[in-house]
């Protein structure tokens, strides 16, 4: 059976089901008032457009329900579009673990540009930090819901279309840098997860390349990536290979971001930094760094991550801890110095009497003492800022390490 439509408008409360298929034959299905249009078909052509035709949406409320169930892969069309501008939402959806799970579907148009004034149900805010950045954002939001899954599907070329008159002035939107973002409604924020996405200037779409279903919520919108939104960071881990330690991290997003810097510690408290990677500056996809520290401390080592910004602003990852275990490494820290460092030495070592040596950068020797402590303090407060060197003597090893004096 096929349901062929010229015309028609679901009033308050009306529900439209369909299990065959909805075509629109250059016609219109109008939904307003909290009208809710059910598709029940989960085949990807249970909705077919030609024409001129459109679903009108245009409200919070005004929901389509479209019963996909697992999605297995295909390709579906939602032809929402007002008397103005067709507005389409396509994506394809796979992995989802219910039959019976269904897909909500709305989109709606700010009346001003200030966005924070027309939210949908359950957002609370258009910021960044603490800043309204109405004027950098879409006037429209689309709602793409999954209901009814115990594991959501997983979303991929999800394109969103907006019209011109949405991104126009008083709002300061630049259309090529336009990126997706979905509300998430545990944490009450839009930027905690920014998906790769692209923008097509010439067909007015910005297509998400994949949402994962547990990054799936209710709301999403369309912001200018050169508004000064966050970097994203998803994963920061330490592995051991090879006696060396492996850090590596994924970004989700980057604004402005320039490098990054990867600092260590043996007790997380004094941290010296191991070394830098440059950042890609601006991204809305996921990207992947690594930095090896070819030298750790011995036994437990703590890291963490530095972002920081082109305006020098930066913040911290959380500290993640890796241990080694079975070497006779001698370290010191913290490095660069001001008042004095710490000497770090397992009992395999101080059981064989060690003495070091303190050098300056000409070769001077200035101070020479007995290792007697597995953490043992030497004053540098005295010493001239630059380099300096400690040579270790122990059984027939010898131990040389070097730090910097500020």
């Amino acid at each position: 059976m096929r349901i062929v439509l010229l015309f028609i408008a679901l009033l308050p409360s009306a529900f439209l089901c369909a299990q065959a298929k909805l075509v629109i034959n250059g016609g219109i299905v109008i939904i307003n008032s909290g009208g809710v249009l059910v598709v029940n078909n989960p085949d990807n052509t249970a909705i077919i457009q030609t024409g001129s035709g459109y679903i009108q949406s245009e409200g919070y409320n005004n929901r389509l329900i479209w019963t996909i169930g697992t999605g297995n892969g295909a390709n579906y069309l939602v032809p929402f579009g007002n008397a103005v501008t067709y507005l389409p939402v396509r994506f394809t959806a796979a992995s989802g673990s219910d039959a019976a799970g269904q897909l909500v579907f709305s989109t709606y148009p700010t009346s001003t540009w200030k966005n924070s004034d027309f939210l949908p149900p359950g957002v609370t805010n258009m910021n960044n930090g603490s800043a309204d950045v109405s004027a950098n954002t879409i006037d429209r939001f689309w709602q793409v819901s999954p209901m009814g899954y115990t594991t959501k599907p997983t979303l991929t070329n999800l394109s969103f279309t907006y019209a011109d008159g949405e991104y126009a002035p008083p709002n300061t939107v630049i259309e090529s840098a336009l990126i997706a973002e979905r509300w998430n409604s545990s944490l009450n924020k839009w930027d905690d997860y920014i998906p790769p996405s692209s923008i097509n200037t010439s067909t007015n779409t910005v297509t998400v390349a994949s949402i994962a279903g547990n990054q799936s919520f209710n709301w999403w919108t369309l912001v200018s990536s050169s508004s000064p939104l966050p970097l994203t960071l998803t994963s920061f881990t330490a592995s051991v290979q090879n006696r060396k330690v492996q850090t590596t991290w994924q970004t989700a997003s980057e604004i402005n971001t320039d490098h990054f810097e990867v600092w260590r510690s043996p007790n997380a408290v004094q941290f010296d930094l191991v070394g830098k990677v440059a950042a890609a500056g601006s991204s809305a996809r996921i990207l992947n760094y690594s930095l090896t520290d070819a030298v750790p401390y011995n036994h437990t080592s703590y890291y963490r991550l530095k972002s920081v910004d082109k305006d020098a602003k930066f913040s911290w990852s959380p500290t993640i801890s890796v241990n080694i275990t079975g070497e006779t490494t001698i370290f010191l820290y913290p490095n660069p110095v001001v008042n004095s460092i710490t000497l770090c030495s397992p009992a395999e070592v101080l059981n064989q009497k060690p003495v070091a040596l303190l050098f300056d950068a000409s070769g001077r020797l200035l101070q020479s003492f007995a290792l007697v402590s597995p953490s043992q303090s030497v004053n540098t407060a005295r010493l001239a800022a630059g380099g300096y060197r400690i040579t270790i003597h122990y059984a027939n090893e010898t131990t040389t390490l070097s730090f910097i004096k500020k």
